[in-house]
């Protein structure tokens, strides 16, 4: 067996709060998978992965998938498109700060 390359898996979870007034709370948590390239660099695969603990106005809305399908549905009576609001902060989380620390730990965990 030869082992060509070896990737790192990494969740990064981020508190947010978004909407009027803050109402909506929610952990967004992107997956980044980080692996070296044959110049040494290191390549970082990102992807929003998942929306967990999910409050409305301090309220939890349930821990089931069903239950935050509702919410958005009862949200977009009202005309607030919770997955748009959701993309938009996602995008805007992971910085190259971010970015800089994860490959940092690919370069110490990965031998």
């Amino acid at each position: 067996m030869k082992i060509t390359n070896k990737t790192l898996h990494v969740s990064i979870e981020h508190n947010v709060t978004l909407g009027h007034n803050d109402a909506i709370e929610a952990t967004l948590v992107h997956q980044a998978f980080l692996s070296k390239n044959t110049d040494g660099s290191i390549s970082v695969d990102l992807d929003f992965a998942d929306i967990t603990d999910v409050k409305f106005m301090g309220i939890p809305i349930g821990t089931k998938w069903d239950d935050y399908k509702k919410f958005k549905e009862s949200m977009k009576q009202f005309g607030i498109n919770v997955d748009e609001l959701m993309d938009k902060k996602a995008a805007s989380l992971i910085t190259d700060k971010e970015l800089d620390q994860i490959k940092a730990l690919y370069k110490t965990t990965v031998k």
